[in-house]
């Protein structure tokens, strides 16, 4: 099996990360949202909202996508962003956004070596921290969370007022 190479993607990658983000948004969020979550979570025009949010990390200025390749082709993709609320004692934060790993790719530490290298970004833009957020019910990204080192500090709820 070949290596897989990391590096920052670019506008040219944009049809590659649209599959991988529709494969973490349509397919694996179809196998792991209980039906009942599933209207709390809906969009109306999902496809342009998928091809917005990519072509608007890849074009902000404090957003930052990472891809993962094998033998030149892109099979893993991680997003985050900076914020800063100079208020508190660690003012500036990396969050991650998306983070997904084709399902054949997985098992070889491709997810975890891609939040590694945002993590590199985001302690050279002075980050102090990163945060991430997952579904509880999405135990296996919750496992991943835990066995990188996060440990979980909110719950947020949501029920519809119709």
């Amino acid at each position: 099996m070949s290596q897989v190479t990391l590096r920052r993607a670019t506008r040219a990658d944009r049809a590659a990360l649209r599959a991988l983000h529709r494969a973490l948004y349509i397919d694996h969020h179809g196998s792991i949202v209980p039906p009942q979550v599933e209207p709390l979570l809906a969009y109306r025009d999902f496809e342009r909202v998928l091809r917005d949010d990519i072509d608007g990390l890849i074009d902000h200025p404090n957003a930052a996508v990472l891809v993962a390749e094998r033998a030149g082709r892109v099979i893993g993709y991680i997003t985050g962003h900076i914020e800063e609320e100079p208020e508190r004692r660690l003012p500036r934060r990396g969050v991650v956004e998306d983070w997904y790993v084709e399902p054949a790719a997985r098992g070889a530490r491709t997810g975890a070596a891609l939040l590694a290298a945002l993590e590199a970004v985001f302690r050279e833009a002075g980050c102090d921290l990163v945060e991430s957020a997952t579904w509880t019910f999405n135990e296996g990204a919750v496992r991943a969370h835990q066995a990188l080192g996060f440990e979980p500090y909110q719950v947020r709820f949501r029920k519809p007022l119709r």
